[in-house]
């Protein structure tokens, strides 16, 4: 079938492909919980449709095994080093909401990632309620130049400016002593 035809939508159904972004899954992974019963479906045609209320139902088990054994603190090589990129901000006021809708879309999306991060977090406070913690952090040997970082940064401030006051905003880079 080519992708240009338009074909009507069918009002609260999505498609598989539709339905693993929503849900940050591949379309393989929407197959199997169909086929486990996990998730209701339905055939038109040849075309599986799920209805966008079991979409929104939907909560995928937890993937893994628990941890039996506590990691153990490591250091990183001289030559690979770990840094940190840590920003305080603050909520603006009522936009507490705004910020989850906001945060769920940008990982359905996979927007915002930070090219090069080997990790990422977004942490409310519990002590200050209406500060967000942003830590980023890269490896000495795949950190990407100063205009690259810089420029992820600003897409970001601009994509959360109605929800982060980013005049607030506290900045620190720093070097990872220990990890695990």
């Amino acid at each position: 079938m080519r992708e240009s035809l338009d074909l009507p939508n069918i009002p609260e159904y999505v498609s598989i492909k539709e339905a693993a972004k929503l849900l940050g899954i591949s379309d393989k992974r929407v197959y199997a919980y169909i086929e486990d019963g996990r998730l209701p479906a339905m055939r038109a045609a040849h075309v599986i449709m799920i209805p966008v209320e079991e979409i929104k139902r939907f909560k995928p088990k937890i993937s893994g095994r628990p941890r039996k054994n506590t990691p153990i603190w490591r250091t990183s090589p001289e030559n690979n080093i770990q840094l940190a990129t840590s920003i305080i901000v603050r909520i603006r006021k009522g936009q507490q909401e705004l910020l989850r809708q906001k945060l769920e879309e940008m990982k359905v999306a996979q927007e915002h990632i930070f090219p090069g991060t080997i990790a990422r977090y977004i942490v409310g406070s519990k002590t200050h309620s209406k500060n967000v913690e942003i830590l980023l952090f890269w490896r000495s040997t795949a950190l990407p130049d100063e205009e690259t970082r810089e420029k992820a940064l600003n897409a970001f401030q601009q994509s959360m400016a109605d929800v982060f006051d980013w005049n607030t905003a506290v900045y620190d880079d720093s070097e990872v002593y220990l990890h695990t």
